[in-house]
């Protein structure tokens, strides 16, 4: 398959795509707290469909206005906090709480922005 067909999928493949990474980032997280170490791998999981989704998303609308392309730069930048708070996970420390929190505030600020 090459680029070009992946970038023409559907919409709504996409957007599964996205919901289901976004709720295997909800429950991995969930289950992270509570210490259960099988949960940090459906984070990660969950952490790299987001990430896939957003590059699929600034290369499928590639031809938008300067503030369109800007908040999806800054949606890539938000995923791949998410990519380092699943470092956090397997490293031990306890900082992924925080990165989550600072992508969880990011995200609702630019969703009151477009």
């Amino acid at each position: 398959m090459t680029f070009n067909k992946l970038l023409n999928t559907n919409k709504n493949t996409l957007q599964y795509l996205n919901a289901t990474g976004i709720a295997l980032v909800i429950i991995g997280s969930v289950g992270h707290f509570f210490d259960l170490s099988v949960f940090k791998y459906l984070f990660g999981l969950g952490a790299l469909l987001v990430v896939v989704f957003n590059l699929f998303r600034i290369f499928k609308e590639a031809n938008t206005d300067f503030r369109q392309k800007r908040l999806f730069r800054i949606n890539i930048m938000m995923s791949l906090l998410l990519i380092l708070a699943t470092y956090s996970m397997f490293d031990g420390t306890t900082l992924w709480m925080a990165i989550i929190l600072i992508y969880a505030l990011v995200v609702l600020m630019m969703t009151f922005r477009t």
